[in-house]
């Protein structure tokens, strides 16, 4: 899957691209603000790639100006609950502090909410982490006891219903920068990465609901689900 918008394109993650992930996540910049901070292995990471390469994880490295700059993801999706948890981390150093991911987390909302029909979804910051706590307020987050936090970190959750209220103001900032304005739709969003195998893997298991959008994009693009 690929979601483009705002110059920013998001690629789902293959098991190529696992290796450039764990480099990145090992490194001391950000290692240093995880809440897991122990050192990934090779073999640490090829059971991780295959404990979210199913229908329940959606992990995107984030390109912008052809330049890998980081990953994004919606994780553990629950479609009867329709809930589901995110998170970001950026490693190249010159974005930290821009817009960029902003942007990428309004694509991230914008996706669970407005293409997956979700009514919830969680994230966990650490407490020392002003910034992100701060910008996240701004979506919507509220602090919740949903799950267990640490002395460390603390949960959020947003609610759909805040998130389309809180979001118009955002999309005005954005609006400002790129000239664009429009929440993400299904033109936003393309398979055309997807092989055959990978298809029926990721979301022929999907429930009626999400697999009937699915269906739609790869109309518009002469393909199907086997």
């Amino acid at each position: 899957m690929i979601i483009e918008k705002y110059g920013i394109t998001l690629k789902r993650v293959k098991e190529s691209d696992i290796e450039l992930i764990r480099v990145k996540r090992n490194s001391a910049d950000i290692n240093s603000r995880m809440h897991f901070r122990e050192i990934i292995t090779e073999e640490m990471q090829k059971k991780w790639f295959e404990s979210i390469n199913n229908m329940h994880n959606n992990y995107f490295i984030v390109y912008h100006n052809n330049q890998q700059i980081g990953l994004v993801n919606g994780k553990n999706s629950d479609y009867e609950k329709r809930q589901s948890e995110g998170g970001m981390f950026i490693w190249e150093k010159k974005y930290w502090g821009t817009v960029i991911p902003a942007m990428c987390s309004v694509m991230m909302t914008d996706f669970t909410f407005l293409i997956n029909d979700f009514c919830k979804n969680y994230i966990k910051i650490l407490k020392e982490n002003k910034n992100a706590i701060s910008y996240n307020k701004q979506l919507g987050y509220v602090v919740t006891d949903e799950y267990s936090s640490g002395e460390e970190t603390q949960w959020y959750e947003l609610v759909r219903e805040n998130y389309l209220t809180k979001i118009p103001k955002l999309r005005n900032g954005i609006r400002s920068i790129t000239g664009d304005d429009e929440p993400l739709t299904l033109c936003n969003l393309s398979f055309k990465d997807d092989s055959d195998e990978e298809l029926n893997l990721l979301y022929k298991p999907l429930p009626d609901f999400i697999k009937n959008t699915v269906n739609i994009i790869l109309e518009r693009e002469n393909h199907s689900l086997i």
